[in-house]
């Protein structure tokens, strides 16, 4: 199967980050944490900010209460809609705690 045309790759984001303004398609995320509490929660949100509607939540596997280490994926074969934007928040894996993403996008 060929490649999707037009598709966008985020690169690394190390922080919360408006990816696209407007109606678009999320095809994959990739994500790395370290020292990060088990049980913390990570989004993909349909808007333009950190309050927008959660349209995708990721839960830091482990044992709650427990700093962990990994990495979680998830693809979308035929992309994930989102109609008004695509906004990644790290949730609480800021500071000492750090989660990193890669998103494909459209």
């Amino acid at each position: 199967m060929g490649r999707i045309q037009g598709l966008a790759e985020s690169g690394l984001l190390t922080g919360n980050i408006l990816l696209k303004t407007g109606a678009g398609y999320v095809f994959s995320i990739t994500i790395g944490y370290t020292n990060v509490v088990a049980g913390t929660r990570l989004y993909l949100r349909d808007g333009l900010d950190g309050i927008a509607p959660i349209e995708v939540v990721f839960i830091v596997p482990g044992t709650d209460g427990k700093t962990v280490h990994g990495t979680i994926k998830k693809e979308w074969p035929q992309g994930k809609e989102f109609g008004t934007g695509i906004y990644w928040d790290e949730g609480s894996a800021g500071g000492a705690d750090r989660s990193f993403a890669e998103i494909t996008y459209k």
